[in-house]
């Protein structure tokens, strides 16, 4: 909308209060990391895993990976209760399924990194340290969760 040939500064403050605020959120969001999920039922997924439930997990993230089946989130926490199951093979592809949706996924690098180390892999784990490092640096918690497993 123009005013004799010129926008209003009252609309053009708005959109730049807008532009701004979309950008903000935006920026949090992605400060934040993947670990959080539009998906309020998440929360379910992590006590299940939490308190050792694993076959409840994988059972409740299998059923919720039908509607959402774009979630890094839920395809981590898939791999790992898989992972702590002993279902190896099955956490491998789940990991790689996270990392090929959300291939900074501090939580899918970290743990595959566990998954290295337990399958005899250490120089793969070792490449999933540096990619952590190139992504949240060396003071990010997951960075030194993997870094204290690594033998040197």
């Amino acid at each position: 909308m123009t005013l004799g040939g010129k926008t209003p500064k009252i609309i053009m403050t708005a959109a730049m209060v807008m532009m701004l605020a979309s950008s903000m959120t935006a920026t949090s969001a992605l400060a934040m990391g993947n670990w959080g999920s539009d998906n309020n039922d998440i929360s379910d997924v992590k006590e299940l895993v939490d308190d050792g439930k694993y076959d409840d997990a994988i059972r409740k993230i299998e059923e919720m990976l039908k509607d959402d089946s774009e979630n890094a989130d839920l395809y981590n926490y898939l791999a790992y209760s898989q992972r702590k199951s002993g279902d190896f093979d099955s956490a491998a592809q789940n990991y790689e399924r996270a990392l090929m949706i959300d291939p900074e996924h501090v939580g899918a690098l970290e743990y595959q990194g566990e998954l290295f180390l337990q399958t005899g892999k250490p120089d793969m784990a070792r490449e999933n340290l540096a990619r952590l490092e190139q992504v949240c640096g060396m003071s990010c918690g997951e960075y030194k969760e993997l870094a204290s497993k690594i033998p040197n």
